[in-house]
C-alpha cells in the first residue's frame, strides 16, 4: 500500500531482466538479510548515520514517482520535523501530521514502533530483478502494514532504494 505503486514501477522495469522464478545467490540473501537488519536495528535505536550507510549514495529513495537524492535524504534524517524523521522515529507526530491519509485498519505509525514488534523470522526475500531484491517485514501485530524494501547492488553491497516515507505524508 505505501510503496506499491512506486515498488510494482521498479518491478515492471525490472521484470524483463531476469526470469522471476530465480532466487537470488544464498551468498546475496545473506548480505541482504544482514543489511536489512541492520537498518532495522538502526531505526530501533534511532542511529542516523546507520540508516545513511545503508541508503543508496546514487539513487537516493524513491517516494512514489519522485527520486528524492541521498544528500535530501540526509537533510530530512536530521530535521525532527520532516516527514522522513516523523515516519521513521515519531509515531505521535506522523500520526498527528499523517493519519488522515492512513486507513483505520492500518494506522499512520513509525517505523521504529513497527519494528519494536516484528521479530527477525518474519522477513521474507525476493530477487525482482538482476541486482534487484525486495525485503518485506511482517508483523504479527494487528494493524501493523507490512514493510516493503527495495535494494539494488551499489559497489558490492546491499543498499535501500524504496520503502521509507520521504517528503510526503505517504509513497505509493
Amino acid at each position: 500500500m505505501r510503496h506499491l505503486a512506486a515498488a510494482t514501477l521498479i518491478l515492471a522495469g525490472l521484470a524483463y531482466t531476469a526470469p522471476a522464478a530465480q532466487p537470488l545467490a544464498p551468498s546475496d540473501e545473506e548480505d541482504l538479510r544482514k543489511t536489512a537488519l541492520e537498518l532495522k536495528d538502526a531505526i530501533v535505536h534511532e542511529d542516523v548515520q546507520g540508516i545513511l550507510r545503508r541508503v543508496s549514495r546514487s539513487k537516493g529513495l524513491i517516494c512514489t514517482d519522485s527520486r528524492i537524492s541521498y544528500q535530501q535524504v540526509q537533510k530530512d534524517l536530521h530535521n525532527k520535523n520532516s516527514h522522513l524523521y516523523m515516519s521513521l522515529f515519531d509515531s505521535a507526530r506522523f500520526a498527528k501530521r499523517c493519519g488522515g491519509q492512513y486507513p483505520p485498519a492500518y494506522p499512520a505509525i513509525s517505523e521504529k514502533e513497527f519494528f519494536t514488534a516484528v521479530q527477525n523470522d518474519m522477513i521474507e526475500i525476493a530477487r525482482v530483478g538482476k541486482g534487484w531484491a525486495q525485503v518485506v517485514f511482517k508483523s504479527k501485530t494487528e494493524g501493523h502494514y507490512p514493510r516493503e524494501w527495495v535494494f539494488h547492488k551499489e559497489g558490492g553491497q546491499w543498499r535501500l532504494s524504496d520503502g521509507f516515507i520521504v517528503s510526503r505524508c505517504t509513497c505509493g
